[in-house]
């Protein structure tokens, strides 16, 4: 079972950002698998004794790592799990707790590893673009995710030279759950002027048990193309999550796109995936974004959008803001 860290933690992250995501049909499978094992209280003690080992030595948070650890365990010693039998209900509890207390939307315990289903390495993986043109020559583009930039990038330039003569262009990130910060970055660039590099975000990650931090930078990089001087929309919703928002987040603070939907989920502390046995896991963030600019992210309060319009109606609303810039 691979346990993910900085840098190489988005590609991983991507899965469980998915996993959160999930629909219920693959929610209820894991219930349904959860109903053929039981837990006794020797393994929740282990798991709530891992689960606190990765809260102190880890969470990029340091205070609020042992904060959660020592009320997991002070709810342990309390009897709070007795008679708890059922693992995917048990991880959904420890989920609640660990949230309530650090307001960390990445927090999350899950029963059944997300990379069972996954497609062996042999299998090409699909970079996700859905491209198309609207009526008026508006370009479109739908992304669920960023994939790692070794397959990301070249699809990425084919879309992006297949739309270079469009009028304006929709960038529908509003079924976007994460992926790699290195994608982000590389999409960006297509939206920045090539003649200066653009320092984009920063991701601050936890030196294991310490309380010191090492900072990843991202920065614009050379494009076969750029989209430069014509009008670019982002479409958001309750939805988009993570680096879906960073992306958002980054060309709004920049000022080169207009945001159109609704606000977004909020989520800026990425994490990796940690085994604790019996088929449970835990994902205990060890990173924080931080933009250049303004210093801080979108972490719990999501991603304002410029103009506000639900989710269903965020395309029309965006084509009707091409259309209206064309005639003045």
């Amino acid at each position: 079972m691979p346990h993910c860290r900085s840098p190489f933690i988005a590609a991983c992250f991507a899965t469980i950002s998915a996993l959160i995501a999930a629909p219920s049909a693959t929610r209820a499978a894991v219930s349904d698998a959860a109903q053929s094992v039981s837990l006794d209280q020797a393994t929740i003690g282990k798991v709530i004794g891992g689960i606190a080992v990765k809260l102190r030595e880890d969470y990029v948070f340091p205070d609020k790592g042992v904060q959660a650890a020592d009320a997991l365990e002070r709810a342990l010693a309390e009897n709070a799990y007795a008679g708890v039998t059922d693992p995917g209900k048990f991880a959904v509890q420890l989920t609640e707790q660990l949230r309530a207390i650090t307001q960390d939307s990445h927090m999350r315990v899950i029963f059944g590893s997300p990379f069972r289903n996954q497609p062996p390495p042999s299998v090409p993986q699909d970079a996700g673009f859905e491209v198309k043109r609207l009526e008026g020559n508006i370009g479109y583009i739908h992304l669920a995710r960023f994939v790692p930039p070794d397959v990301f990038n070249p699809a990425a330039d084919d879309t992006m030279r297949n739309l270079s003569d469009t009028a304006a262009l929709i960038i529908d990130m509003r079924d976007n759950g994460g992926g790699h910060p290195a994608s982000v970055a590389y999409l960006a660039s297509f939206f920045i002027d090539p003649s200066r590099r653009v320092h984009i975000n920063d991701l601050i990650w936890r030196n294991r048990g310490t309380l010191t931090f090492r900072t990843e930078s991202f920065w614009s990089s050379p494009t076969p193309t750029r989209y430069l001087g014509k009008p670019v929309y982002v479409l958001v919703g309750p939805k988009t999550y993570s680096a879906g928002e960073e992306f958002a987040y980054d060309l709004q603070v920049l000022k080169r796109v207009t945001v159109v939907g609704e606000k977004t989920r909020g989520g800026a502390n990425p994490g990796g995936l940690n085994d604790l046995g019996s088929d449970l896991f835990v994902v205990v963030p060890i990173g924080r974004a931080e933009n250049p600019i303004t210093h801080s992210n979108w972490g719990g309060v999501g991603v304002s959008p410029d103009v506000r319009a639900t989710s269903e109606a965020a395309q029309e609303t965006a084509v009707t803001l091409a259309m209206q810039r064309r005639k003045s």
